[in-house]
């Protein structure tokens, strides 16, 4: 899978666990872009992107997700 196809699948998901149909995702996207992302939706996102692909993020990863972009990077590293 490349990334594009990955930007896709994970914009599906982040607009099913963030409520809004209408999200198109970039990679500079955060919490302040969207008022319905807090800690616990966040937390329901990275779990719906692992259960989709069968993986799960390490504790320093997700110290590093600041953003869409490098949400999207650190699944395709697991996923490559």
């Amino acid at each position: 899978m490349n990334r594009e196809q990955l930007v896709e699948e994970i914009q599906v998901i982040t607009q099913e666990v963030f409520a809004k149909p209408e999200l198109v995702i970039t990679d500079a996207m955060n919490a302040a872009d969207v008022d319905t992302w807090t800690s616990l939706s966040f937390m329901q996102f990275l779990t719906a992107i692992e259960d989709k692909y069968g993986f799960k993020f390490k504790m320093m990863e997700l110290l590093q997700l600041r953003n869409m972009g490098a949400v999207i990077d650190a699944t395709l590293k697991h996923i490559a």
